[in-house]
């Protein structure tokens, strides 16, 4: 079967900053032994990006999971997840005696700092966004006063009530509006506009990152040019479920974590594949689906992919 792989794919240069970062540790941890100094050991604070089979294969280097950083060794280092995390929580860390290694993506710490500056200055935050993502519950936790909420469609924007909102001296509500980074583009200007019909003056921000932008937009053109649409990544991972989203509105789409999930019988009526993955999904995973794919027979007839 004929594969095309979507020209913006897999790790973005935050997920791949993150990652180096990781490895660079490790590294530095092996030759800290063999000098014969051992370092206490190499954690991340919680999933340093959201892809299972790349975060097994860090915890091969010797960096792994940790959900209770009070319990590990003083000196021990922790990576900050590329998601991001609360001020306050960087601040507990701290205390902690670790060695901490931000991995923070720069687009993610860039919005870090807009909304922080915002709520220094009095203005109340909205977020596009998912409420429980580790990114979304970073940003709030910058901006707690004078408040912040997510919203997720105009009307939620809609249905918001002005009391709690701070206003300047002329009595304009005092608002800022921003998105996770790997929110859909045509859904934060909908967002937008329904901001702008009730708030005018409002600060509105638009902060999906480029490779987001890039990413959706590839799946387009892929779609233009294949029957179906495989898109890899983890269930975990926002981005990759809001890429499959997008392309179960353009063409019969599957979503799988590894080369195993995929059936020939799944490719009916299909003789060209287009492949996309999420920002989190490593090279190796991508490939592994690209080869088996193409050892299947292509389907010349109506495609219906089967789920």
């Amino acid at each position: 079967m004929k594969v095309i792989r979507a020209k913006n794919a897999g790790f973005c240069w935050g997920v791949r900053r993150a990652v180096e970062m990781a490895e660079k540790a490790a590294q530095t941890a092996v030759e800290a032994a063999s000098a014969g100094t051992p370092e206490p050991g190499i954690w991340t604070d919680g999933p340093l990006i959201h892809n299972h089979q790349e975060i097994a294969r860090l915890a091969t280097v010797g960096v792994r999971v940790c959900n209770d950083p009070a319990g590990l060794p003083e000196g021990a280092a922790l990576l900050i997840r590329a998601h991001g995390i609360p001020a306050s929580r960087y601040r507990w860390l701290e205390r902690l005696g670790l060695r901490l290694i931000d991995a923070t993506c720069p687009n993610v710490a860039r919005i870090h700092k807009i909304v922080s500056e915002a709520a220094a200055a009095g203005r109340y935050v909205l977020v596009l966004g998912d409420p429980q993502h580790a990114e979304v519950v970073g940003i709030l936790g910058c901006c707690t006063n004078p408040g912040a909420c997510v919203v997720d469609s105009p009307e939620a924007v809609d249905a918001l009530s002005e009391d709690a909102l701070p206003r300047d001296g002329d009595g304009v509500p005092m608002v800022t509006f921003v998105s996770q980074t790997t929110q859909n583009e045509a859904l934060f200007g909908t967002v937008a506009e329904a901001i702008r019909r009730r708030w005018p003056a409002a600060h509105i921000i638009n902060t999906i990152c480029g490779a987001t932008q890039a990413r959706q937009r590839a799946l387009s053109e892929l779609a233009d040019e294949s029957d179906c649409i495989v898109v890899v990544g983890s269930a975990t991972s926002a981005n990759t479920m809001r890429l499959a989203s997008l392309a179960r509105a353009k063409r019969p789409t599957i979503v799988v974590e590894t080369a195993d999930e995929l059936r020939p019988d799944d490719f009916r009526g299909c003789s060209c594949v287009g492949v996309t993955a999420g920002a989190s999904t490593p090279e190796s995973v991508i490939a592994a689906v690209e080869a088996r794919l193409r050892s299947f027979s292509p389907d010349p007839s109506s495609a219906s992919v089967s789920r």
